[in-house]
């Protein structure tokens, strides 16, 4: 049975906009070594589906073929080219084929999968009948959490007040409403989500994150782990700590 997460948010795209347009207008804040000097860059997305990323411009090798709403952070614009990086592969792409994305705000129902939801109390035998039972159950006491695993799944739940804090999924089977689930590419998500609030790069994959705060003004965080392949690899939702 696969388990269904609400999703409320839709990729806007700026239909029509020229490239230099798009690369000034759409910034992103990174973070990671890998980018470590960088100054802000800029996301733009394919519009177009099954596009060649190139090793160079023109005739270069195939990368990887991006499809419809890829991420791409440009580095710089040659002629109708894009050098650019696609999930942590730096290569070429036409620059016609993109153009500026933007999102809409999260809303509370991004932050459930199944029966959890961050911040609700943890019921391990509800959790059980859902997911199926625990394969492991941890204490971590720097995070003052038990970190409970199931078949594709962990469940960090607060020590104290036994409420969610984390969930992390890694199994196809547990898919959002919008239809995103591990394997599916990284320009599906883009296109249900929109350009995210910050990309990390580490040294073997990207991840696109999302924030929002609920009435209660708590910061949550959604991210999508996307491999050098731009497959999700993994999401997590979990509550941040309160500046």
């Amino acid at each position: 049975m696969r388990l269904v997460k609400t999703i409320g948010l839709t990729l806007l795209l700026a239909a029509g906009m020229q490239l230099c347009a798009a690369a000034k207008e759409q910034e992103a804040f990174y973070t990671g070594e890998k980018i470590k000097g960088y100054d802000k860059g800029s996301f733009v997305v394919l519009e177009a589906d099954d596009i060649n990323f190139r090793s160079a411009a023109e005739d270069g090798n195939v990368l990887k073929v991006l499809p419809h709403h890829s991420l791409l952070r440009v580095i710089r614009q040659s002629g109708d080219w894009l050098e650019a990086e696609s999930d942590g592969v730096d290569g070429f792409i036409y620059a016609p084929y993109t153009v500026a994305g933007s999102r809409d705000e999260l809303t509370q129902e991004d932050f459930a999968l199944g029966y959890a939801a961050l911040g609700q109390k943890f019921d391990e035998q509800k959790a059980e009948e859902r997911l199926g039972a625990v394969k492991q159950e941890k204490i971590d006491k720097k995070r003052k959490q038990i970190n409970y695993t199931f078949e594709g799944a962990v469940i960090s739940v607060a020590r104290k007040k036994q409420a969610v804090d984390a969930i992390r999924v890694v199994d196809p089977k547990y898919i959002t409403m919008r239809g995103v689930s591990i394997g599916d590419s990284a320009g599906r998500a883009v296109g249900q989500y929109g350009l995210p609030d910050a990309v990390v790069y580490a040294a073997d994959n990207t991840t696109y994150e999302y924030f929002w705060e609920d009435d209660k003004e708590q910061p949550l965080r959604f991210a999508l782990e996307v491999d050098k392949q731009s497959r999700v690899t993994a999401f997590i939702l979990e509550k941040l700590k309160k500046k």
